[in-house]
C-alpha cells in the first residue's frame, strides 16, 4: 500500500513533544478537521498514550476499536488504505486514522462537505460518533464532554514529554443536551445513572446484610468508554459505579441491590459493590488524581455506612485481592494508605518513631531519657531502650530534635508522605569543652560550629548527617486491570478465563 509522503518525512527517532504535536498538526491539516477537537478526543480517550490497549479492544492514542463500532480501527485503516496493524504500531498513523474518521463523520452530517475548521460547533455531530455507542443521549453527553475539555484546556505527561493545549473558547449551550431527570441513585453524590445492559448483571434484591465488601477496580480505559462498554451486551461485565479521573465525576450503572459482574468470583460478586476508576494500571501518575481519590473515598464511605461494610482492608479490597483473581488492578500505584484515611474521614497522619543513640544510630549505645521534640512543640522522652514515638503526625516535612545531658543537640528531618510508621533516628555526639550548651561556641557563630572545628567532624547531626531507618520495601510494580466478569452461574469464572484467553490469542500483538 502507498504511504502518504508526509509520513515518510517524519523520523521515529528522538521522540519529543514536537513529534506528537507535528503528528496532530499534519493529520488535522491533511483531513481538514479542527486540530483542537482531534487533540481533545485523543486526550479524553488515552491521555495521548500510543501503548494504551483498552478493555474493549481499543488501540493507540485515539483508542480505535477492533470491529465496526466507531471509532473503528479497521474503518480508519480502510480510509487511509493501510493495514490496521500500522495504526496499532505507529502513533502518527493512529492519529491520522482518528482524523480520517472525524472528517468522514462530518461529511455524513453535512451533505458530503466539510464544515469550516474554525466553526467548532458545526463539528458537534462528527464528535458524537466517537462516543463508542449508538445511543443519542450518550453521544450528546460525550460530545459535551469533549467541548468542555476544549473550553478548559488540557495537558498530560506523555512518552514524548509534557504536552499541553490551551483553552479554546467555544459556545455550545444551544447544542448541549437538556438534562434528563435522572432516576434516584443509591449514592447522593453520583452525577447520573446510566443503566448497564441487563445482559451484564444479575437482578437481585440485596440488602445491608448481604453486602460485605467494596471492590476497587481500574477500567483499563476511559470513563466514557467504560460507560459505553457496560451498556454493550457483549461485554458480559459491569460495575456499580464508574469514577472519572479529571474531576471525580461518578456515574452509577447498576443498583447496589443488584449483582454486578466485576470481581471474577461469583461468591464475591454476590457480596460486594464494585467501583471502576478511569485509567490504566501501569500509568497511575497520569490517571490516579486527587479528585479521583477524594470522590471515590466519599463514595466508598457512603456505601460502607449504608450497607454496614467494615471500613478496613479486609473488606475494602483491590480487584487483585479477590480470591482467584486474574487481574492486578488497581495496581501498586494506588495509594491505599491515603485512600483508607480519606474513607475513615480522618486527617492524613502517620506514626513517627526512632532511636536516640550515642554517635551512631546503628552501633552506638542507646540513650534513655533523652528529650525529644517536634518543631510544632510536641515533646516526649526516649524510653529505657532509647526509642521515642509520636503518633498522629501530619503528612509533610517533619523535623525531630533531641537533647541529653553530656551530648550536643541533634535533629532529623523526614518527609512523611503516607500513613503507617516512619523512622527518623538521631545520633547525638558527646559534648566537648566548647560544646557545654552554655558557652559562646554554641551560639551558632563560634568557630567550633562552622563545620570545620573539632566538634563538627562531619559525622554529627550539626552537619545534617542524621540518619533514619527507611520504610519497608514496596511491592514490585505490576500491570493489568480492567473488569473481571462472572455470570449468573458458578462456573462462569473458568468460562470467562477461557474466553479471555481466546481473545488474547486473537489480538494483533
Amino acid at each position: 500500500m502507498i504511504q502518504p509522503l508526509f509520513f515518510l518525512l517524519v523520523g521515529a527517532a528522538g521522540a519529543a513533544p514536537s513529534d506528537l504535536d507535528r503528528a496532530f498538526q499534519r493529520a488535522a491539516q491533511r483531513e481538514g478537521v479542527p486540530l483542537v477537537l482531534l487533540q481533545a478526543i485523543g486526550w479524553e480517550a488515552t491521555r495521548w498514550d500510543q501503548d494504551a490497549n483498552s478493555i474493549w479492544h481499543g488501540w493507540g492514542v485515539m483508542d480505535l476499536m477492533e470491529g465496526e463500532v466507531e471509532p473503528s480501527l479497521e474503518h480508519a485503516a480502510r480510509l487511509l488504505d493501510v493495514s490496521p496493524d500500522l495504526l496499532i504500531r505507529d502513533f502518527r498513523w493512529n492519529i491520522a486514522g482518528g482524523a480520517a474518521l472525524l472528517a468522514e463523520q462530518a461529511r455524513l452530517a453535512h451533505g458530503g462537505s466539510l464544515p469550516p475548521v474554525a466553526d467548532l460547533p458545526a463539528w458537534w455531530d462528527a464528535v458524537r460518533a466517537f462516543a463508542r455507542h449508538d445511543d443519542p443521549e450518550f453521544q450528546a453527553m460525550y460530545a459535551a464532554t469533549i467541548y468542555d475539555i476544549v473550553n478548559e484546556g488540557f495537558a498530560a505527561e506523555t512518552a514524548w514529554g509534557t504536552y499541553a493545549v490551551g483553552p479554546t473558547p467555544v459556545e455550545i449551550e444551544a447544542l448541549r443536551p437538556v438534562p434528563v431527570p435522572a432516576p434516584w441513585t443509591d449514592y447522593p453524590g453520583a452525577y447520573q445513572f446510566i443503566a448497564a445492559s441487563s445482559s451484564n448483571y444479575s437482578n437481585y434484591s440485596r440488602g445491608p446484610g448481604d453486602i460485605s465488601y467494596v471492590v476497587v477496580h481500574t477500567v483499563q480505559g476511559s470513563y466514557s468508554g467504560c460507560i459505553s462498554w457496560f451498556q454493550n451486551p457483549a461485554a458480559q461485565c459491569s460495575a456499580h459505579y464508574v469514577v472519572r479521573s479529571s474531576d471525580g465525576q461518578i456515574t452509577q450503572m447498576v443498583w447496589e441491590e443488584d449483582v454486578a459482574w466485576h470481581a471474577g468470583n461469583w461468591s464475591y460478586n454476590l457480596a460486594s459493590v464494585g467501583i471502576e476508576h478511569e485509567g490504566y494500571v501501569d500509568d497511575p501518575g497520569r490517571w490516579y488524581t486527587e479528585a479521583m481519590y477524594q470522590s471515590s473515598a466519599a463514595l466508598t464511605a457512603d456505601i460502607c455506612a449504608r450497607q454496614t461494610v467494615s471500613v478496613d482492608r479486609s473488606h475494602i479490597l483491590a480487584h487483585s485481592e479477590v480470591p482467584g483473581a486474574t487481574h492486578t488492578d488497581p495496581g501498586s500505584g494506588w495509594d491505599w494508605d491515603y485512600y483508607m484515611i480519606l474513607i475513615s474521614g480522618g486527617a492524613a497522619t502517620a506514626t513517627l518513631t526512632g532511636v536516640i543513640a550515642d554517635s551512631d544510630i546503628y552501633n552506638g549505645a542507646r540513650i534513655p531519657g533523652a528529650s525529644v521534640w517536634l518543631d510544632g512543640g510536641e515533646s516526649t522522652q526516649s524510653d529505657g531502650e532509647g526509642y521515642y514515638e509520636f503518633a498522629d503526625v501530619p503528612f509533610g516535612t517533619i523535623t525531630v530534635h533531641a537533647a541529653a545531658d553530656g551530648y550536643q543537640e541533634g535533629s532529623c528531618t523526614k518527609e512523611v508522605t503516607g500513613s503507617g510508621t516512619w523512622w527518623c533516628s538521631i545520633a547525638l555526639l558527646p559534648s566537648g569543652p566548647d560544646d557545654t550548651g552554655t558557652g559562646p561556641d554554641d551560639t551558632g557563630t563560634g568557630p567550633d560550629d562552622t563545620g570545620t572545628g573539632p566538634d563538627d567532624t562531619g559525622t554529627g547531626p550539626d552537619t545534617g548527617d542524621a540518619r533514619w531507618y527507611p520504610p519497608g520495601p514496596r511491592s514490585p510494580f505490576v500491570t493489568g486491570g480492567g473488569c473481571g466478569c462472572a455470570s449468573r452461574q458458578l462456573g462462569w469464572g473458568l468460562l470467562g478465563l477461557v474466553s479471555v484467553s481466546i481473545l488474547a490469542l486473537a489480538r494483533r500483538r
